[in-house]
């Protein structure tokens, strides 16, 4: 009985809250849009001043805002509706630093992402408001930019991970906005059918809307091929090479052929274990352009996890890292490319990736000691017997410590000879 009248406590709670967002997110609206102008304070797509804008630039001139008149680049003498304003990065950061205590920081923040010309995310991610300013702007952004809804709110539950309002703002609209994306999950394998099969299978269970799925097998003697094509899983059938090759075919394909906005790639032994378990591994992605998995023999550890609570708006930061499984937004993966395809066999590769990531500022840290980011949710991993070789994996260090200060993007192969075989492996995958 006791536990009855608790359950429907909770019940009661959650759409008592539930409740309480919409009232908010109505009373948002009509506060700063006004009941009749729902989109009159957003727009997408374009530079010239709107009616509002152009009042508030004024007013904040009048009130001796100097420092505005001359980051827009106009004097308040030239302020019209037909001029088009475009506003850099720094020049935004400029703005919210030489703000007037009077200034509303809602609409000059508006005013900003409005006519950013930058992506919005880079402002928002490393920008110090209140969780009340970014969550009152991603209910303002909506339904006008999925994705600027999604960061702001984002960035109100990174300063508030426990605020009700945020977090219900913070699932919904990440929600709508995930279900925008393509996705794509890449297994790699190698004479490991039975493992592979599990996670297949898992994935299929468990993972929500739609998504691209690609196994990748490192010319498996098994029955690895037979069982791809006896369940209609697109797969390469190729000589073996390495780890390393194995995960830049499946992130080249569904990088480059199938486009994807996020990039999940597992190893055959790590898989789903409750539905819509990529939710997380999708935000972490978006919000830190690269995310591992924290295995629990690492975060049991002492000292191995430096900071964080695991989840996809704070994660781990872990002095080790593992390879099992790792997820990529576009933007990260087009800026730093793939795994070295100068490491063969086991070792080194996936760490050497990682470190690229985070030199080039997602992510992690460089002082003292390396960290990595890293989530757990929605996985486990029965770790199969790996094919590790000492000797191997001591001239893959070696490599490691020799290339670290090479060029941060690389491409999936060596040489023209090289990239022709890699590009004929794809092509064994499309032709399927």
């Amino acid at each position: 009985m006791k536990k009855k009248l608790q359950q429907k406590h909770l019940q009661n709670r959650a759409v008592a809250t539930k409740q309480q967002v919409q009232r908010y997110v109505k009373a948002i609206r009509n506060k700063v849009t006004g009941q009749n102008q729902p989109q009159s304070l957003v727009k997408t797509n374009r530079f010239c001043l709107t009616n509002i804008e152009l009042a508030f630039a004024q007013r904040e001139i009048e009130k001796g805002n100097k420092k505005l008149e001359k980051l827009i680049g106009f004097k308040s003498n030239e302020l019209n509706s037909d001029r088009e304003v475009r506003v850099s990065l720094d020049a935004a950061k400029a703005l919210i630093a030489n703000s007037l205590p009077s200034t509303d920081i809602t609409t000059l923040v508006t005013f900003i992402l409005n006519h950013a010309d930058f992506p919005v995310s880079q402002f928002i991610m490393n920008e110090d408001l209140s969780p009340e300013v970014f969550r009152d702007l991603a209910i303002l952004f909506r339904k006008v930019s999925k994705s600027t809804s999604f960061y702001l709110i984002a960035r109100a539950k990174m300063i508030r991970p426990n605020g009700p309002i945020i977090s219900n703002l913070f699932n919904s609209i990440a929600d709508e906005y995930i279900a925008t994306l393509n996705v794509g999950i890449g297994v790699i394998t190698y004479n490991r059918k039975d493992h592979l099969a599990k996670t297949v299978e898992a994935i299929k269970a468990f993972t929500t809307g739609d998504y691209q799925l690609v196994v990748a097998d490192d010319g498996s003697k098994d029955d690895t091929v037979e069982w791809c094509k006896q369940n209609n899983v697109p797969h390469t059938n190729c000589a073996n090479k390495g780890v390393v090759r194995n995960k830049n075919r499946a992130l080249y394909y569904l990088n480059e052929v199938k486009k994807v906005d996020v990039l999940i790639l597992l190893e055959d032994d790590c898989r789903p274990n409750k539905e819509n378990w990529q939710k997380e591994w999708v935000i972490a992605a978006l919000l830190w352009g690269h995310i591992n998995y924290a295995h629990k023999r690492i975060i049991k550890k002492e000292d191995a996890v430096v900071s964080g609570t695991g989840s996809s708006t704070l994660p781990y930061l872990c002095r080790l890292v593992t390879g099992q499984c790792t997820a990529c937004s576009k933007d990260a993966m087009d800026n730093i490319g793939y795994l070295d395809p100068r490491f063969s066999g086991y070792g080194a590769g996936h760490v050497e990736w990682t470190e690229r990531f985070i030199r080039q500022g997602y992510n992690g840290s460089t002082e003292k000691h390396w960290v990595y980011p890293a989530i757990n949710t929605g996985l486990n991993s029965d770790d199969a017997p790996t094919f590790k070789n000492p000797e191997q994996l001591e001239k893959n260090r070696a490599l490691k410590k020799k290339i670290s200060k090479d060029a941060h993007k690389r491409e999936p192969w060596v040489n023209t000879d090289e990239e022709n075989e890699f590009l004929e492996e794809i092509e064994s995958i499309k032709d399927q």
